[in-house]
């Protein structure tokens, strides 16, 4: 139900963009290199070396990258008040997915807290990105006029993080407490550490989780073996990998896997690479640099506009809650976490386009 509402959506809002006659340039901040990748993802499912399995990456990866363009119409009209509102549902929305998922815990309903629709690792990118983005607006008044409101709101998400019992977004989500916290908000940084660390060290499931990653060598969950089968056909397909969804049918190490329901690399760049190969690790890469290279520039010239400057940052930091969670996991091939991530970047490609036009 949810995939046909998103595809009525994507064809709602490009019907709307060809009745306005909208164009969008491809030499914009981030989509020539997005526009490059979804070519080489074409490509490696057309050369794939299962066609059969990969065609099916059209209606279910392919066809929902064209919601960036949709984004990209929607917010092309700089509107302080249409953002906020958007930014604001955003956080409502995580809020009730992080009571639901705590409760559930608390309940015995479940082991990790997961949401109505989504499983624990959905859910913890989830709360992981909006926890970035409404730590960093945390001096907005536009945002979050009340100080006590904003941490309330940034503890509840803190916990529903936690009761995920994901060690990947733990780690996340201490890195992006230190970078924002010693950049604007120092004190509040130390009280969400030791938040953190008492609910870690209190409860003992958190406990023992926390001791995994401690000993991390010790419970990879399958990632070394993973990482093994990858390091034995790595050089077999170097131009446009294997084609996409091709795990079941290439990883050599099936055997030894743990988890037999395992169904892709756990590695958001090692599956692309693997599957579109170095011409498809390259390009993903070219967005990245892209996403960080062009925020920075758009953040020294909007340093005065107080709205602009703390709403770039709060996007720059919710898309790095992305890829360093893809360094165990991914977004691209989660269909809840994937439109998430485009939302993020048509906003960024957006602030940055209207940031550029005015220095020009």
């Amino acid at each position: 139900m949810g995939q046909a509402l998103l595809i009525l959506l994507i064809l709602l809002g490009l019907f709307k963009i060809i009745k306005e006659e909208k164009v969008f340039s491809i030499k914009r901040p981030i989509v020539l290199p997005f526009a490059v990748f979804i070519g080489i993802r074409i490509l490696s499912i057309i050369f794939s070396e299962f066609p059969s399995i990969s065609v099916y990456s059209l209606n279910k990866e392919i066809i929902f990258y064209l919601i960036v363009f949709v984004f990209l119409n929607e917010l092309s009209q700089y509107d302080e008040k249409k953002i906020q509102f958007l930014i604001q549902v955003l956080i409502v929305a995580a809020l009730i997915a992080s009571v639901i998922g705590i409760a559930k815990v608390l309940l015995g309903n479940v082991e990790r807290a997961t949401s109505t629709t989504s499983g624990y690792s959905t859910l913890g990118m989830f709360l992981s990105v909006i926890f970035a983005v409404v730590f960093t607006l945390g001096r907005n008044k536009i945002f979050f006029p009340s100080r006590t409101w904003w941490l309330a709101i940034l503890l509840l998400l803190l916990t529903g993080i936690l009761f995920t019992f994901n060690r990947s977004n733990w780690i996340t989500i201490v890195v992006i407490i230190l970078a924002i916290g010693l950049y604007k908000e120092r004190i509040i940084l130390g009280v969400l550490l030791i938040i953190f660390a008492l609910m870690i060290f209190l409860i003992p499931d958190m406990s023992a989780r926390f001791i995994e990653i401690l000993y991390f060598t010790e419970h990879l969950s399958d990632r070394d073996v993973i990482w093994n089968g990858a390091l034995m056909i790595w050089d077999q397909h170097l131009i446009l990998g294997f084609g996409t969804r091709t795990f079941n049918k290439i990883f050599p190490l099936y055997d030894q896997l743990v988890d037999k329901e395992m169904g892709g690399w756990h590695n958001e760049y090692l599956q692309i690479y693997i599957e579109s190969g170095i011409l498809g690790l390259i390009t993903f890469l070219w967005l990245m640099f892209s996403i960080y290279y062009w925020g920075i520039k758009a953040l020294k010239h909007s340093f005065s506009e107080k709205f602009k400057f703390d709403l770039m940052l709060a996007v720059l930091a919710g898309l790095s809650m992305f890829y360093l969670n893809s360094l165990s996991g991914g977004f691209l091939f989660d269909p809840i976490s994937k439109v998430l991530f485009f939302f993020f970047l048509a906003m960024a490609s957006n602030l940055i386009s209207s940031q550029m036009n005015k220095i020009k």
